[in-house]
């Protein structure tokens, strides 16, 4: 990191505001709250709480709240935004997994009236891998957010102009837009899975009960090609494998639709076998 953004930082009061002290937000704390004069953790959204601290900048990893007008007006709030900047919205990362895109990026904005709309003051460009939405958060996500968050700070006190960018905003995800139906191809499946992997969750139907499912990789399929979808064909360490319309699916975790506690999917089969 350069000095000069060092002593910079050294001089001043930073709140670090999340939604969830999660991953992303304790890798920030961890790494960047040691280079303020004074740093203070603020999971939700507590304006009388920032008022009373008085920051000179704010720092978000994860938010799921839009920052009320008289907080970003006047102290600068600087966003992790998992997607690029010409996507915004809650559920950009969900949307790219389902729709197959290869080039991503993750981008640092500042907060102003519109979601993710805000200045753009660091950006990184990564392949996006196949992978389930929480594996791609907690590395490239993460790992390339924190490169860039010293990028961005460097950026705006230095007054370099940033980036102005139009976004489209897309809409949240919806459980239903993930339904499963095991007589599609399964790298629809996989997919779909994928994208809502750990929110919202991908709702399916087996054994006739309704679940969320999560956790999923491709099975050997040659063997079971006969199959009927949808049909549990195997069990293995709590895992199950269902049959789809070309193959099949192991699924590691499950939930039900009401309670979102995911558990190993025997587990909870021999739960709904009482309950049911």
């Amino acid at each position: 990191m350069d000095n000069d953004l060092l002593i910079r930082l050294s001089n001043k009061k930073c709140l670090f505001l999340c939604s969830a002290f999660n991953g992303l937000s304790q890798k920030f704390w961890v790494n960047f709250s040691h280079l303020f004069k004074e740093s203070q953790l603020m999971v939700g959204i507590n304006p009388a709480g920032i008022k009373a601290f008085q920051p000179d900048l704010i720092i978000c990893p994860f938010l799921e709240h839009y920052i009320p007008d008289q907080i970003w007006s006047a102290i600068p709030c600087f966003i992790v935004h998992p997607g690029p900047p010409d996507e915004a919205g809650p559920s950009v990362l969900n949307w790219a997994i389902l729709e197959g895109k290869t080039d991503w990026s993750v981008s640092i904005i500042q907060a102003n009236a519109q979601w993710d709309a805000g200045p753009v003051w660091a950006q990184a460009k990564f392949r996006l891998p196949v992978a389930s939405l929480s594996t791609i958060y907690r590395q490239q996500i993460s790992d390339w957010a924190l490169e860039i968050l010293p990028l961005a700070l460097t950026h705006y006190y230095s007054d370099k102009q940033p980036l102005l960018a139009d976004p489209l905003y897309r809409r949240r995800i919806s459980q239903q837009q993930l339904s499963i139906k095991w007589d599609q191809p399964t790298a629809a499946i996989i997919k779909k899975i994928h994208a809502g992997d750990s929110q919202p969750g991908a709702p399916a139907i087996i054994e006739n009960n309704h679940y969320l499912v999560y956790g999923a990789r491709i099975g050997e399929s040659d063997t079971y090609l006969k199959e009927t979808p949808g049909e549990i064909i195997m069990q293995h360490d709590g895992q199950i494998c269902v049959s789809t319309l070309d193959g099949c699916v192991w699924i590691s975790r499950m939930a039900r639709i009401t309670e979102n506690i995911k558990i190993r999917p025997v587990d909870l089969l021999a739960q709904s076998e009482i309950t049911f």
